[in-house]
């Protein structure tokens, strides 16, 4: 069987405006896949992904095709920017190891610390991102890495902060200024 790899991208924009991208693969037997299997699996990720994120869905860009949505910002949440990543661990039967990086989780994918992603099965996100990229779908294609092997086990999660991003047009006035200073 040869297997054919495309690589699919989403961009995410955040409720500050910020813009962030995820790239992956979608892999399935060239033969007897067509565009509408890798579709349908790149759909069903999508979704799982947008369960994870407060972030709004921007664009997607793959498969042959190139789709831009409506310009819609983030959902203002405890992780509201993008900088602020859940990065979710899974590896596959070779022991390589993949780190996805979902932009501004929900807060109900954390344990009670905030900090560690859920990996018991009881946070009903977490488990349709795990099974939307460790099951392949019903023609066969699957989410994999770049040499088109598919992830076999999720290792869990924690959310990392990253740089704040900062436009440098804007003005921030601070409260620690004293009289005269920044006025």
């Amino acid at each position: 069987m040869a297997i054919r790899t495309e690589k699919v991208s989403v961009t995410w924009r955040d409720a500050k405006g910020f813009t962030v991208r995820n790239s992956f693969f979608i892999s399935g037997d060239a033969s007897s896949n067509g565009p509408n299997d890798y579709t349908a699996c790149f759909d069903t990720l999508i979704t799982a992904l947008t369960g994870l994120t407060n972030c709004a869905l921007q664009a997607t860009d793959g498969l042959g095709f190139f789709g831009l949505i409506t310009l819609t910002y983030g959902t203002n949440a405890e992780y509201p920017a993008s900088f602020m990543k859940a990065v979710m661990q899974f590896s596959n039967g070779s022991d390589q190891i993949t780190r996805w990086r979902i932009p501004a989780p929900k807060i109900a994918l954390m344990e009670a610390d905030g900090v560690t992603v859920i990996n018991d099965g009881t946070s009903a996100p977490v488990v349709a991102f795990v099974n939307a990229v460790k099951t392949a779908d019903a023609s066969g294609t699957y989410v994999s890495n770049a040499a088109g092997l598919p992830y076999t086990h999720f290792e869990g999660g924690i959310v990392k902060f990253g740089r704040q991003q900062r436009r440098i047009n804007e003005r921030v006035k601070s409260a620690h200024l004293v009289a005269g200073e920044g006025e």
